[in-house]
């Protein structure tokens, strides 16, 4: 197991995969860091947060910046993750959700059970810059994000058909070389989940959309992603 604070898994999937933890309150060294690249209706996002959000990115991809075009993408994908985070973020708010002190204690301590000792949990901490008032804090968002997404979006009673299922499994078996696919009796309960999440990651990436056509965003470093 990859013992790390940080869980990534979005498309982005940002909220459902947990992956808000290494896109807010994660600073970069170098200078800058504090400086405001973007406003989301008058919510900063910082340098710091998008040199993080980059490098969560490519590690979740496997892949470095090697080359000016590859760096500006990460750099859009990043920020534009960023932006939905802090649309969500609000939106949970002003529909009131908020995450309890129970259950912000049960997830803290099922991220303290990754680690193999109390001291590499605190030194993951130090390495990222963060207390466990951060974590606390990234936590609680996460799951009043979640919670909202799931009541707005009704996300859970997403469903894989058999023919959903069927499609997906030929399309990743067209995909393998060199390798044997398992049968599709062995693998159907994976495929159906990864049915089930792309298409919370639709409804999840149309709903941030729609937020962000309505939202003042303002984009204040050179990306090619446009400011809305």
């Amino acid at each position: 197991m990859n013992k790390k604070i940080i869980s990534s898994g979005i498309l982005v999937f940002i909220v459902i995969a947990a992956g808000w933890y290494s896109l807010s309150k994660n600073p970069a060294g170098g200078s800058g860091v504090s400086a405001t690249v973007a406003l989301v209706d008058g919510t900063p996002i910082t340098q710091g947060q998008l040199v993080a959000a980059e490098s969560s990115l490519a590690a979740q991809q496997g892949m470095t910046a090697t080359s000016t075009v590859v760096q500006t993408q990460f750099q859009s994908n990043a920020l534009d993750l960023l932006i939905g985070q802090v649309l969500l973020k609000q939106a949970a708010v002003q529909a009131g959700f908020t995450a309890s002190s129970t259950e912000v204690d049960a997830q803290l301590a099922s991220i303290k059970a990754g680690f193999s000792t109390p001291d590499a949990y605190q030194q993951a901490l130090a390495a990222q810059k963060m207390t466990e008032s951060d974590l606390r804090s990234q936590i609680s968002d996460d799951l009043s994000i979640k919670a909202f997404l799931n009541k707005q979006l009704n996300l859970a009673s997403m469903t894989a058909s058999d023919a959903e299922v069927q499609a997906l499994y030929d399309h990743i078996a067209a995909q393998q070389t060199g390798t044997s696919t398992p049968p599709l009796s062995a693998v159907r309960d994976q495929v159906a989940q990864m049915v089930v999440q792309q298409k919370q990651q639709q409804s999840v990436g149309a709903y941030v959309a729609q937020l962000r056509s309505t939202a003042n965003v303002q984009i204040l470093i050179a990306t090619s992603t446009p400011s809305v």
